[in-house]
């Protein structure tokens, strides 16, 4: 279930990602919350990897991570390893996410999960503290597949009206 995406696509999912990067650091981060705040970014890509498969999850998600990189206070690079991976193995699990409504909720909270230990596991390979830990991760997972239906379907609505494909 790979879809090309257009000159016009890269423009709108890069439009798409500087919006969900500027809610996720004015609005969602200063929400108080209990045991951490939801990451639209990470949801963004995750969506984007649903919908037009493992490629453009990892190329989204690569560039995403960096951009949300350069406004914190840890090294550069390690949200764009971390989610690059977590969208292309939501892509990879694409083809068989299409089928049911809850499936793309599992697939979103197992890379949710598994981008969230590998940011932690990087940090702490490069001795750096990192802010909540592992007592925030189910309520990060909670909060990201919450935010999954809102998402998921505007981006998949998004996808096939952009697909160079579907117009001919």
């Amino acid at each position: 279930m790979s879809t090309r995406v257009g000159p016009a696509g890269v423009v709108a999912l890069a439009v798409a990602t500087l919006l969900a990067v500027v809610l996720q650091g004015s609005v969602l981060a200063r929400l108080p919350l209990p045991g951490g705040a939801p990451n639209l970014v990470l949801v963004l890509v995750l969506a984007v990897a649903l919908t037009a498969g493992a490629s453009a999850g990892l190329g989204t998600g690569f560039a995403a991570g960096l951009l949300v990189d350069l406004g914190s206070v840890h090294p550069v690079g390690v949200l764009g390893l971390c989610f690059g991976l977590a969208g292309f193995a939501a892509g990879l699990a694409a083809p068989d996410a299409g089928r049911s409504v809850l499936r793309p909720m599992v697939v979103v909270a197992a890379a949710t999960a598994g981008a969230y230990l590998a940011y932690l596991g990087i940090l702490a390979l490069i001795d750096r503290p990192a802010a909540g830990g592992l007592a925030d991760l189910p309520t990060i997972v909670l909060y990201d597949v919450m935010l999954t239906p809102f998402v998921l379907p505007v981006v998949a609505a998004a996808t096939r009206w952009l697909d160079p494909d579907a117009r001919r």
